[in-house]
């Protein structure tokens, strides 16, 4: 009797030790990841936020000129203009990279970078995709790959699709996909169509969609009180 009683205790100790050793392992991993993190973070964000790396990135966003790779290489080949070129998009390639292996989260690092790095491509891009077929096939993939996570963060509520051109003082009209309508339609407060055609369009065709309200364009500043602000509303001209 008074052995068993032992051998329940000891068998007892056995597992609380053994629960508390996995806790304790769990934890120091925990700490691990969590100084891995703040270490690579740190890193990134201070090579981010350098002069020479600043500089860089605005030259690319403001002031390169050139379109297409041949005018690139011409005008930039081993000079300061190829080195902002691979000095940024190398880095926006490493943070995609990072991101894909789950070291970094995209929205703690991207809620601060993801504006930049999509000024960034909408300059670069056109050239990179060009190089692609040039010089280097997988040139920046996991920067091209980090985008929709950027537009996610830096607009929210626009969503992953959305055409925002970062820092820029004009921007181009919001636009919406066939499928992304059809999407839209189906929930409980559907969007509402704003035909704006011109009048000689709707005599060449006179079909409108379903329920959608006609409005000219030149009316629209006269008559818009006329539109619901509790709904979101999608005008189209074609």
């Amino acid at each position: 009797m008074i052995w068993t009683v032992v051998t329940a205790i000891a068998t007892l100790i056995s597992m609380v030790a053994y629960l508390m050793s996995v806790y304790y392992l769990r934890t120091e991993l925990k700490g691990l990841e969590k100084d891995r993190y703040l270490s690579v973070t740190n890193e990134l964000f201070a090579l981010w936020q350098s002069q020479e790396f600043m500089q860089s990135q605005l030259w690319l966003m403001h002031s390169l000129k050139e379109r297409t790779w041949q005018e690139f290489v011409i005008a930039h080949r081993a000079g300061a203009g190829e080195l902002a070129f691979h000095r940024v998009g190398s880095f926006y390639d490493r943070v995609g990279t990072l991101v894909k292996m789950g070291l970094i989260d995209e929205k703690e690092i991207l809620s601060t970078m993801g504006g930049y790095a999509i000024g960034v491509w909408l300059v670069i891009g056109p050239l990179v995709k060009e190089a692609r077929t040039l010089e280097h096939s997988n040139l920046f993939d996991d920067f091209e790959r980090l985008l929709p996570a950027c537009y996610e963060c830096y607009v929210p509520a626009l969503g992953s699709e959305a055409k925002v051109i970062p820092f820029a003082l004009t921007q181009a009209p919001p636009t919406i996909t066939i499928k992304e309508t059809q999407k839209r339609l189906q929930q409980a407060s559907p969007p509402l169509f704003l035909d704006v055609r011109q009048a000689g369009h709707k005599e060449t065709e006179p079909r409108r969609l379903p329920g959608a309200i006609v409005i000219p364009p030149d009316e629209i500043q006269a008559r818009y009180q006329e539109l619901p602000r509790d709904r979101e509303i999608i005008a189209y001209c074609t």
